[in-house]
């Protein structure tokens, strides 16, 4: 073989440094998600030590069947948060659909309105909004309780019931499916709902006949990944749980690794418990995958004649209009209602015109933001938020690319599988999976208890980035970067200076709602916070939670929870007011309008066009004088 073929092939086989790229991204990744489920599971059979080099630790399933042992227990907990769990998902989607289909499908009055009401909770911290709910129903001060009691028969909820707290679960969630369902309504030709109804069916056989089988992949996803979000969830667990006494998964494992005085974590007996839910949530999302796998043969938006159907409620929109201003004031305005009548009281007592006279007062608004902690807080919790969503919406749109632009092979197909996976794993799984790892690693990598693992720890939602990007990816067409590499440019190159400003708005929008979740993240630090590197919402729980005594304040408490709203909700919108300024920015550069911020811009000439007029009128005298010859 000559030189010159010699040094083809070499060329043609040397990595590039896109791929270089692609394997670092992916290889970040692989760290943040295979590696702290890999530690759960070797802490399962060997306890919380190195995998080895340590004599004493040895391989075993003596934390299964201790588990076994107390099976009693095992299906308690088991039950309890099917029940949980199950019954809140259902509750939930029941809602979401209800208000999806409301504000998609009818004519209801200020349908714009209820999307913006509904979306709002959204905003709203979940270990806020968890204790807002325990301020609204306790039994003596709650301002719901003393709604109730207005009406006969003396009606009072027990907040500590496991129906209320079913019930407060779904509440929280209902925000996730709603925004869900939405676009699949959206995207369904009604055509097929008009055909039944023009055949004799009713309403409800229309809606089993064909409107839920049409929706049935997508309701699927909805549902399974509403209940992997519940299975996940620790905040109204730990506060309304503790109180009643029930064993929730999310609380069983929280309480194994924070053992009381006199007893020892059993990290061991609670990696075992893990791995049997990680078990079960993954057979979910296998399920899931298997059902939607053929979902475009559901499809139904054709080229030609999709229109959506509008239903008329008739005398039913003032019963609608009435449900909807109750699941508003349940997920909004008592709720916050409640947390201020807690911050302006010093000490829980019933609203009244001569208390709201004689016992209100501001100071712990004062008092919160004259507080160092608060403000080291706040800024530990932008870091960590901030960190967490770079790493992984950098990762992940380098990775999705790579694997977009790659041939499809097994290969591929797992790698694409293995990034989208987080989604599937709870966050309470995910947070002492995490905790294990840093507390295995600690002796070589001192990183337990700081804000780097932190950082990390919130950066395992990357699946969030990696199927956006992938979709962003999709839409752009090879021509851009085949001329470039026709022009000289690397493939590295073209990445960087035609796919990354293609892609930058995706990029933007997708970093702005990992920012706003890790701001509201409560779970994850709840496994690995130390009082030097929490955040505010467990400096918040600290506040609200009797069990720290020292720290508990729970009018300053209330206070802290809706400074730290409003702070999410201007973080929030005040990051998408300035990416739309961005976007807007570009687009004049790019196309600029004439008259609207560019003096100098000199209208153009309007196009020369025949005097048709004229023509006509010359044309017309021809004739005349024709007809006088």
């Amino acid at each position: 073989m000559s030189q010159a073929g010699r040094t083809t092939k070499v060329e043609r086989t040397r990595p590039t440094s896109m791929k270089i790229a692609t394997i670092i991204a992916g290889a970040v990744i692989f760290l943040l998600l295979a590696i702290p489920l890999a530690v759960q599971v070797i802490t399962a059979f060997r306890g919380p030590f190195l995998p080895f080099g340590v004599s004493t630790a040895k391989w075993s399933v003596e934390n299964f069947v201790t588990l076994w042992s107390l099976r009693d227990d095992f299906w308690a907990v088991l039950g309890s948060t099917a029940a949980f769990v199950g019954g809140s998902t259902v509750l939930s989607l029941l809602m979401a659909f209800g208000l999806a289909w409301v504000t998609v499908r009818t004519d209801a009055p200020l349908r714009r309105v209820i999307s913006v009401l509904v979306v709002v909770p959204f905003i709203i911290p979940p270990i806020v909004k968890a204790q807002a709910y325990l301020l609204m129903l306790s039994p003596e001060s709650g301002v719901l309780n003393q709604l109730l009691r207005l009406l006969p028969g003396d009606l009072v909820i027990d907040p500590y019931s496991f129906v209320t707290m079913t019930a407060i679960q779904a509440l929280t969630n209902v925000t996730f499916p709603y925004l869900m369902i939405v676009p699949i309504l959206t995207s369904m030709d009604g055509s097929l709902e008009e055909s039944a109804r023009v055949s004799g069916a009713s309403w409800p056989k229309t809606l089993r006949r064909v409107t839920l089988p049409m929706l049935w992949p997508g309701l699927l996803g909805v549902a399974v990944l509403t209940f992997i979000l519940g299975l996940g969830s620790l905040e109204v667990p730990l506060l309304f749980g503790q109180e009643s006494g029930t064993s929730i998964f999310a609380l069983k494992l929280w309480n194994l690794i924070s053992a009381g005085a006199g007893e020892l974590p059993q990290y061991g007996l609670a990696a075992a418990w893990g791995c049997v839910f990680l078990v079960i949530t993954t057979i979910a999302f296998v399920i899931y995958l298997r059902a939607t796998r053929n979902a475009e043969r559901r499809a139904s938006i054709s080229g030609k004649g999709f229109r959506p159907t509008v239903m008329k409620l008739g005398p039913w929109k003032v019963p609608v209009m009435l449900a909807i201003l109750v699941f508003v004031l349940l997920t909004a305005i008592l709720p916050l209602f409640a947390l201020l009548w807690s911050a302006i009281t010093p000490y829980p007592i019933a609203f009244s015109f001569e208390a709201l006279a004689t016992q209100t007062q501001f100071g712990s608004f004062g008092a919160v933001l004259a507080d160092p902690e608060f403000w080291a807080s706040l800024g530990r919790t932008l870091v960590i938020a901030g960190g967490s969503a770079t790493i992984a919406c950098v990762a992940a749109t380098v990775l999705a690319y790579g694997i977009a632009r790659a041939r499809r092979t097994g290969w591929t197909k797992a790698v694409d599988l293995f990034a989208s996976s987080s989604v599937a794993i709870p966050a309470v799984i995910a947070g002492f999976a995490m905790f294990l790892t840093f507390m295995v690693i600690n002796p070589v990598i001192p990183l337990a208890g700081t804000i780097v693992a932190l950082i990390l720890a919130y950066s395992y939602r990357v699946s969030i980035a990696y199927r956006a990007g992938y979709s962003a990816t999709l839409q752009i067409r090879m021509e851009l970067e085949e001329a470039a590499l026709v022009s000289g440019a690397s493939p590295l190159e073209g990445f960087r200076r035609i796919v990354a400003p293609l892609l930058m708005p995706t990029v933007f929008a997708v970093w702005i709602q990992m920012f706003v979740l890790g701001t509201n993240e409560f779970t994850l630090p709840a496994f690995l916070a130390t009082p030097e590197s929490r955040p505010l919402s467990v400096y918040m729980y600290a506040m609200i939670s009797p069990r720290s005594a020292q720290l508990y304040q729970p009018d300053q408490g209330a206070a802290m929870a809706l400074i730290f709203t409003l702070l999410v909700f201007a973080i929030g919108y005040g990051l998408q007011w300035a990416v739309s300024l961005f976007a807007i920015g570009r687009a004049k550069r790019r196309n600029p309008i004439p008259g609207v911020g560019t003096a100098d811009v000199v209208p153009s000439a309007p196009p020369v066009a025949p005097d048709t007029r004229a023509v006509a009128a010359q044309d017309l005298e021809d004739r005349r004088q024709l007809a006088r010859r």
